[in-house]
């Protein structure tokens, strides 16, 4: 198979997977769209057609009026072995009214499916680009040069990359978790149960440190009783001497509705922390990607200093510019072995060439153009990744300089 059938491959079971997606989701979007909505309650669990036992998989069944007082029951299309509702929870429905009983729950596990579909060919398309950037082969291209068009337009190289491919999975993730934790913060505070706890004593923990001493600090402890009469105990989150309780005193203590275990004092610093925190991720991440897209932060290919070495241990080579485009910010070259300083290095070295997609050229750079020479040195071990180019030493113009891809098409 040669090179030009892989983006044709790829492109193929891109284009497959995005159909499967397109027809998975083809009538919740149209529920979502044009449907009716209609506020339903949990009733009970239906079970995965098959499936028995106490490992079998269930989907909510919700229970809701439709817009012409009619009671419909509907389940969820999504089968789990542990549901993210419960008997009794509220759920949002989207429906027909020709056909309400087959009612679009809005449940994010409903869209779970779809979502690991396109989770997967956001994965090949990011493989996808890693191939064209580490390889340099744009043969590797899709047929309609989308991919080469997004590597241009973010300036994408084997380092700008991965940075982005990290902040562009972290900013979803912090985004997902500020979700969830507000979500059940004010949930808690809109719907939780809500009863009197006592401090009955303190806790001392302690924590070794890095540098081999000990922090400790003592947290409140506290009980209540649920609604059954069940005792259950918590720890005050802050340290006592932050808190403004004591031993005796009386707290509200407020839990989920179906997890009476899991109650806090109802006090904001004990039900917002964790959605503030990652709030804050979620924005300080947004920052730092705007700066790395706009190039206002542009990580390092290499060590400046190490290339400069190469000034009196390279093998004298040639660079000559392609493209240089300053609006752009792209700078494109080749380098070829010098044939005025004949070498016995390198003899299976040809051509190598480089594109810098985060050029910030000085005044003087921004005067280059296609044709321009300037010396350049290679790495006798590993030319074709370590290069050093002075474009201060300018020694040459050669306008009819052609790319390695022009070259090998003629050929």
């Amino acid at each position: 198979m040669t090179t030009n059938w892989v983006g044709w491959m790829l492109s193929a079971i891109v284009l497959l997977l995005l159909f499967v997606v397109g027809w998975i989701l083809s009538n919740s979007v149209r529920l979502l769209i044009t449907g009716k909505r209609a506020e339903g309650i949990v009733v009970g669990m239906a079970t995965s057609p098959g499936s028995s036992g106490q490992d079998s998989l269930q989907s909510p069944m919700v229970e809701f009026v439709s817009s012409t007082g009619e009671q419909i029951r509907a389940s969820g299309r999504s089968y789990s072995a542990s549901p993210s509702t419960r008997v009794g929870d509220a759920v949002t429905v989207a429906y027909d009214p020709l056909h309400p009983q087959d009612a679009q729950l809005l449940l994010l596990s409903e869209f779970s499916g779809a979502g690991f579909i396109l989770g997967f060919i956001a994965l090949i398309i990011l493989l996808w680009i890693s191939g064209i950037l580490l390889s340099g082969d744009s043969t590797l291209d899709d047929p309609f040069h989308l991919l080469s068009a997004v590597i241009s337009h973010f300036r994408l190289d084997p380092v700008r990359f991965p940075v982005i491919f990290l902040l562009s999975v972290v900013v979803p993730v912090c985004g997902i978790g500020t979700y969830v934790h507000a979500k059940d913060a004010l949930e808690l505070r809109s719907h939780g149960i809500k009863t009197v706890g006592h401090v009955v004593g303190s806790q001392v923990e302690s924590s070794d440190l890095k540098d081999g001493s000990t922090a400790s600090g003592e947290h409140l402890i506290i009980e209540y009783q649920d609604a059954s009469g069940t005792a259950h105990t918590i720890r005050r989150s802050l340290v006592t001497w932050l808190s403004r309780q004591k031993v005796g005193d009386e707290v509200e203590v407020i839990s989920p509705v179906h997890h009476p275990e899991r109650g806090v004092v109802n006090t904001w610093d004990e039900i917002y922390p964790p959605a503030i925190f990652f709030g804050f991720m979620t924005l300080a991440f947004l920052v730092v990607f705007g700066l790395v897209l706009s190039g206002t932060i542009a990580p390092s290919k290499s060590d400046p200093e190490s290339q400069r070495k190469l000034e009196t241990s390279g093998v004298p080579a040639v660079a000559t510019v392609i493209e240089a485009n300053p609006e752009a910010r792209v700078l494109r070259y080749r380098i070829d072995k010098d044939a005025r300083k004949p070498t016995a290095s390198l003899d299976n070295f040809i051509s190598v060439e480089n594109t810098l997609s985060d050029w910030k050229p000085s005044q003087a750079d921004a005067r280059l153009k296609k044709g321009d020479q300037f010396r350049a040195y290679l790495d006798p071990l590993k030319p074709g990744q370590n290069f050093y180019v002075d474009f201060s030493d300018r020694i040459g113009y050669d306008p009819l300089v052609k790319s390695m891809e022009d070259e090998d098409e003629e050929e």
